[in-house]
């Protein structure tokens, strides 16, 4: 219990961090300095560093998708998503084997926390940087619809690396 409620803290700081520097620089070494930090308290070995690098392929793929069919811009401007949204992903890696491994199996709650959870990550994330949404009115509909789809996914990963 106590390594679920740490490994969410984690998260959520880091997640603060590289959100609220939008560094290029900083993004990166604060996701390193997050994954090591993770591995030397409650790691799982081999088996998560799979998790987390397919969580970070994956994630890398939503990113150019929704910055690709323009539901976000960057400065009022089309452009690719930044390397720091990308440091995200590995980051919430960590957290499918740990802080939100309850939610492994029960796809309509993860899909209803992912839809609102990601949903909401977003919003504060356009009112923090430079990314906005292009349409404030449909870009959080696609993006909880994305979220509810995307995230009971990523919670299948750890299990089909169990096999």
């Amino acid at each position: 219990m106590l390594y679920t409620i740490v490994n969410g803290l984690l998260f959520n700081i880091t997640w603060f961090v590289i959100v609220t520097t939008e560094s290029a620089i900083i993004a990166p070494i604060v996701a390193v300095l997050h994954l090591s930090i993770h591995f030397a308290l409650m790691g799982k070995g081999y088996q998560e560093v799979k998790v987390i690098a397919q969580v970070a392929l994956i994630g890398a793929i939503v990113d150019q998708l929704v910055f690709y069919f323009g539901v976000f811009n960057v400065a009022g401007r089309a452009a690719l998503p930044p390397l720091w949204l990308f440091c995200l992903w590995p980051v919430l890696g960590t957290t499918l084997m740990h802080a939100f491994s309850s939610l492994q199996g029960r796809f309509v709650l993860a899909a209803l926390l992912g839809g609102v959870g990601g949903t909401a990550s977003f919003i504060a994330g356009t009112r923090l940087t430079s990314v906005a949404f292009e349409s404030a009115l449909f870009g959080p509909i696609i993006i909880f619809i994305v979220w509810a789809v995307v995230f009971p996914l990523l919670l299948q990963i750890p299990r089909l690396n169990s096999r």
